[in-house]
């Protein structure tokens, strides 16, 4: 998993990484060149004395001497020797040069000059002027050789701060290009590609286009403002697709309920026109009474989902009888309809009104399908009230039954007025149900028909508002 921080954060340890990594690579420079020119002045050192140690008491003669100094010259060493040892006496006693005094390591112990001495060349220039005495102690390491035939003093010239300081500068210098280098490349990848992207991708919305790749930063603003550009993606994706859906059952909407107007209206015209020129008879006029009745249902069951689809039902929440219940809506259908309910019923809360509803239209649907018998039962379940609508007809189709409770569906895909409604029946009943915390469910019987079952939760609690008429 990517870790992502702040930008904020990113930003604070880039400046640390900018200050740190010069400071740290001009430090070390600076040890490493100090570490490096002391073991060269201290290999140098070494062969001066090996050189002077195995030359010995031969530096009395001249030419030895002299091939010592050029030797010692060519190491980068000045000496100050002596064929006798020397004695160790306090500055300031008679007897002791200025020139073992000055190379003495401190003004406490120095060195007594005693038999044959040779100074190099360039010791000697600098003895020679009295102000440059002093770079014997700041400019020159001194080195003693200790006892044995040839004793004094080796000078090498201290390490070089300028070559350190140069070395540390290039160090530091190199360190902050190559932070810098490494913030900017880490910069363009991690915020400003991304951003660049993103502005991409939300020209390509407002184009129409919807894909948006996810956006890949450890910047934890860059990758919330991707996620939350593709997550307005996929909305506006829902969104056009349930728009797109909408349309869809719009116009089929407005085209189911033309064709469901349609020929009523047509028939009742008819009946009518033929009642008017004395023409028609009791059946022209019963038929024009069918026709007016089925569009007073028709325009009814428009009404009533219309205020369930954009208005919400309001709902009543009063204390019923749900075996009066039932009763009432099998007698608002037909009598004959057979009511099964336990001896002691159960109690329900809800709007009379509302679940009459559910029960007519699925009683009316069970009735238009039925061969001979409808039943209506009544049961307590838990906490549940169960309404059951069974009828001995065809049964319900597999592939119809997803599609049962949907707005303007039907079975007849004719949509022949004399087989049923507008097919808004059991869509209302769903959405009264829902508005209640219930459920209702369809199936086929095992022996034959088709079973409808409402499911209500005894108490339910809503606010009490204006009962829904039927």
């Amino acid at each position: 998993m990517t870790r992502r921080l702040p930008l904020g954060v990113w930003l604070a340890l880039g400046f640390a990484l900018a200050v740190a990594a010069p400071t740290l690579s001009a430090g070390a420079a600076w040890w490493a060149v100090g570490a490096r020119q002391q073991a060269d002045a201290d290999a140098r050192l070494r062969q001066a004395t090996a050189l002077i140690a195995q030359t010995g008491t031969g530096l009395a003669d001249t030419g030895v001497w002299k091939s010592v100094a050029g030797k010692l010259a060519d190491l980068q060493v000045e000496a100050d020797l002596q064929l006798s040892p020397p004695k160790e006496v306090v500055a300031g006693e008679p007897g002791v040069s200025e020139l073992a005094a000055a190379g003495a390591a401190t003004k406490r112990v120095v060195v007594e000059d005693r038999g044959q001495g040779f100074v190099t060349d360039a010791l000697a220039a600098t003895l020679e002027r009295p102000e440059r005495k002093r770079e014997l102690t700041i400019r020159w390491e001194s080195h003693n050789l200790g006892s044995g035939p040839v004793g004094g003093m080796l000078f090498v010239e201290r390490p070089s701060r300028a070559v350190r300081l140069a070395a540390a500068s290039g160090a530091g210098l190199l360190a902050l290009v190559f932070a810098v280098v490494a913030g900017v490349i880490l910069l363009r990848r991690w915020v400003v590609a991304p951003l660049a992207r993103l502005a991409r991708d939300a020209e390509r919305i407002a184009g129409g286009e919807l894909d948006v790749a996810p956006i890949s930063s450890r910047t934890r603003e860059v990758a919330d403002v991707g996620a939350a550009l593709r997550g307005m993606a996929d909305g506006l994706r829902d969104a056009l697709a349930e728009q797109h859906a909408a349309e869809q059952q719009r116009r089929f909407l407005l085209s189911a309920i033309a064709h469901d107007l349609r020929t009523p209206l047509f028939t009742l015209r008819g009946s009518l026109e033929a009642i008017e020129h004395g023409i028609g008879d009791a059946d022209h006029l019963r038929r024009a009474r069918d026709k007016a009745t089925l569009l007073d249902r028709l325009v009814g069951d428009l009404f009533t989902f219309s205020r369930l689809e954009y208005s919400g039902p309001e709902l009543a929440n009063d204390a019923l009888d749900p075996v009066a219940l039932a009763q009432e809506a099998a007698d608002t259908v037909d009598p004959g309809i057979l009511v099964v309910a336990p001896a002691a019923p159960p109690a329900l809360d809800g709007d009379h009104g509302a679940l009459l509803r559910v029960l007519v239209n699925l009683l009316d649907n069970a009735v238009r399908h039925a061969d001979a018998e409808v039943e209506l039962r009544v049961a307590a379940e838990g906490d549940d009230v169960l309404f059951e609508v069974l009828d001995d007809g065809p049964g319900i189709a597999d592939h119809d039954l997803p599609q049962l409770f949907e707005p303007l569906f039907r079975a007849d895909r004719t949509r022949n007025s004399a087989t049923g409604g507008a097919g808004l029946g059991l869509a209302i009943v769903q959405r009264l149900t829902a508005a209640h915390g219930g459920s209702v469910q369809a199936e086929n019987r095992p022996e034959r028909g088709a079973r409808f079952v409402v499911r209500l939760p005894r108490r339910v609690a809503p606010p009490p508002l204006c009962t829904l008429g039927r």
